[in-house]
């Protein structure tokens, strides 16, 4: 299997863009799950570099108004003109797409395998996917307007955000592609909740060591479940999503070394799991409201 580096980079050789970043993490099994934003800021980037036909598809989302765009189907343009803000489209990479980009660009491009829609289907107890399809030209979709928009902080500071956080976050995109435009039928499974052995094997997991980064699968596994059933059963059990259950459970933690220990912010940070001091600053304020240096000084006065 090609490194993770190797994988990412083969998909966005082909732009000349002033920046990419990207965002990797594991599908369900042994799938990967990446997206990359890639943006231009002058016109006249020209056709893109084809590649050969491969079993995947790349589905955009325009985080701005790309008014002039071609797109090729095997050397037939099929769409000529404008892609909206907000617009998302599909390609499939078996139809040999090309994209002549005359204007610039800011596009979020989700790389989907059809290993990880198998795999996605799979954990889900329903039939296979094999197409996702929008017609051409795009459509605006909100639900992934805003699953995109739930990713930018992750791409722009890639060493703050936990396995679990970008992992949940992309299989909930994904999962949704494949039913909003692969026809992958929902699941109507009774919503339960964590056995107490489940509960607490997890939040162990979690809590064990802050410094690590454990990710969903793992979890899932040491409960005996499928992800996407783990992440509704927790979710159900603890009125919070894994990764914000732990955000909580460090910032919790990060209280009792403020008020009891000499430490110093940045020490309580990297010991508490957060990447660095302003990662732990932003994260405390939004559950406590008030950044940590004025609630160690409230606790001690």
């Amino acid at each position: 299997m090609q490194s993770d580096l190797a994988y990412s980079q083969k998909f966005i050789s082909r732009f000349q863009a002033d920046a990419i970043s990207q965002l990797l993490t594991a599908g369900p099994k042994s799938s990967r799950l990446l997206v990359s934003r890639v943006r231009r800021d002058s016109p006249g980037h020209g056709l893109v570099k084809p590649r050969p036909p491969e079993a995947y598809f790349s589905v955009l989302l325009q985080l701005r108004e790309q008014p002039d765009r071609e797109l090729f189907i095997d050397g037939k343009c099929i769409h000529r003109g404008s892609y909206a803000a907000r617009t998302t489209s599909i390609v499939n990479h078996l139809e040999k797409p090309r994209a002549n980009l005359l204007s610039p660009f800011d596009n979020l491009i989700f790389i989907v395998t059809k290993t990880a829609l198998d795999e996605i289907c799979e954990d889900r107890g329903v039939p296979s996917v094999n197409q996702l399809y929008i017609k051409p030209g795009g459509v605006l979709d909100e639900t992934v307007w805003h699953l995109g928009n739930a990713l930018l902080p992750a791409l722009e500071r890639a060493h703050e955000a936990s396995s679990i956080y970008a992992q949940q976050i992309m299989l909930g995109a994904y999962t949704y592609f494949a039913q909003a435009f692969g026809g992958m039928r929902p699941t109507h499974t009774r919503q339960g909740t964590l056995a107490p052995w489940q509960f607490r094997r997890a939040t162990e997991a979690m809590s064990s060591s802050l410094d690590a980064d454990v990710c969903l699968k793992e979890l899932a596994s040491q409960c005996r479940l499928s992800v996407s059933y783990f992440v509704r059963a927790f979710k159900n059990t603890t009125g919070d999503p894994p990764h914000r259950w732990l955000l909580r459970y460090r910032v919790e933690r990060s209280k009792s070394l403020l008020a009891h220990t000499e430490a110093t912010l940045a020490e309580i940070a990297i010991s508490c799991g957060f990447a660095d001091q302003s990662h732990f600053t932003r994260v405390f304020k939004s559950f406590v409201g008030i950044p940590p240096a004025a609630w160690q000084r409230r606790s001690r006065s």
